[in-house]
């Protein structure tokens, strides 16, 4: 009730006020059916998700924004996974801003403000100040670059990707360059990363240079983006050395390549590989990978994984993807077809399964198919 009270009056404030405040968002309802290899397993949990972004432009130079994300689970999940609670609710800012209003065996209800920024702009400088997404990665898929906002690229279902406490200041040096230094912090000591950034194109390719402290880690690191002839050709790398005891330490090197292709006929390809030093040869459990927080020094449990997505609409409302990973640790695999339908302006439908394998002990560790539908506004 109170957000549909709040809704109404910023709606009436914002025809006020000359369209100084907007307001978009959207509601979605996401089923989930997963089984292990049997359907007689069959669980089911549902997603009632509903996300609020406020704007406010007072001037041309400052804007301010206020982004809620509120989520209702109930089902298997809630009941059956040790820690479910406690991980939705978790919030690593300096302000725990993730709120579970209700908490029972049956239901969740968690309610997170994800962004809160003020936006300064004047000239070649830009500021912003809040929790935000700092955006550093280049590359569709895995993003050592990416080291203030990693994200689980499973969690398919949260689009805007999570921000973090932040200052960030950007000073654009040329239409195609810019410096870029950023600070986070975290609830814990070492929970803060303080790094810069040099952006710049050269022979037709957009180029970074990145540097700075990672938690506990000194952290360099480099990115691409451009083409090899009509194929896109992107790459990211990012080299952890801790800063405490560096001479006995085991340092961490991060990187991914991707390359990408449109055929005329509206076949989209796009294949990646990443290499991670730190993952032992003989660990990982890619089961486990739905519900783990990722950094920018452990993308994936394996040293090698390999990503290949075919792509084509059929129409402009109708879209499929076939997406793989696979890792040569127990040759482990991740299946993930998906189905895009545009069923009325506003609304759309979405059918996505994940299907999780291990090759090498022909065990199947499980199977998911998501259903999903979604009104913008």
């Amino acid at each position: 009730m109170l957000t549909y009270l709040l809704l109404f009056t910023l709606t009436i404030y914002a025809q006020e006020k000359e369209e100084k405040l907007f307001l978009t968002g959207y509601i979605k309802n996401l089923h989930e059916f997963s089984f292990v290899d049997r359907l007689e397993q069959l669980q089911w949990t549902t997603l009632l998700h509903n996300r609020l972004n406020f704007k406010y432009i007072p001037s041309n130079s400052l804007t301010a924004r206020l982004e809620v994300r509120n989520r209702v689970f109930y089902g298997d999940n809630v009941q059956n996974i040790p820690g479910f609670s406690g991980y939705i609710s978790q919030d690593n800012g300096i302000a725990d801003l993730s709120w579970n209003i209700i908490d029972n065996r049956d239901l969740l209800f968690n309610s997170t403000i994800d962004r809160a920024l003020i936006n300064y702009t004047n000239g070649d400088w830009d500021i912003t100040v809040g929790r935000q997404r700092v955006n550093w990665g280049m590359n569709l898929i895995w993003n050592p670059n990416d080291i203030f906002n990693t994200y689980n690229f499973l969690d398919f279902d949260y689009e805007e990707r999570p921000g973090s406490d932040a200052i960030r200041v950007q000073y654009y040096t040329g239409d195609f360059s810019k410096i870029e230094v950023a600070a986070k912090k975290g609830k814990s000591a070492d929970d803060k990363i303080i790094a810069a950034m040099y952006k710049f194109n050269k022979a037709s390719y957009d180029i970074q240079l990145i540097t700075g402290v990672y938690k506990k880690d000194w952290v360099i690191g480099a990115g691409w983006a451009g083409n090899l002839k009509e194929a896109g050709f992107k790459g990211e790398i990012s080299y952890f050395v801790p800063y405490e005891g560096y001479l006995d330490s085991e340092n961490v090197l991060s990187s991914s390549v991707s390359v990408d292709y449109g055929f005329k006929e509206g076949l989209y390809i796009y294949g990646s590989v990443l290499y991670n030093s730190s993952a032992e040869s003989s660990s990982g459990n890619v089961e486990n990978l739905l519900y783990t927080s990722l950094s920018a020094k452990n993308l994936m449990p394996f040293k090698y994984s390999g990503f290949l997505q075919l792509a084509n609409e059929f129409t402009p409302i109708f879209r499929w993807a076939f997406s793989s990973i696979y890792s040569p640790t127990r040759h482990s695999a991740i299946i993930i077809p998906s189905l895009d339908y545009s069923v009325a302006t506003n609304w759309d439908l979405n059918f996505t399964g994940q299907s999780f394998f291990e090759f090498e002990d022909y065990q199947t560790l499980g199977n998911i198919l998501f259903v999903r539908l979604r009104w913008s506004f």
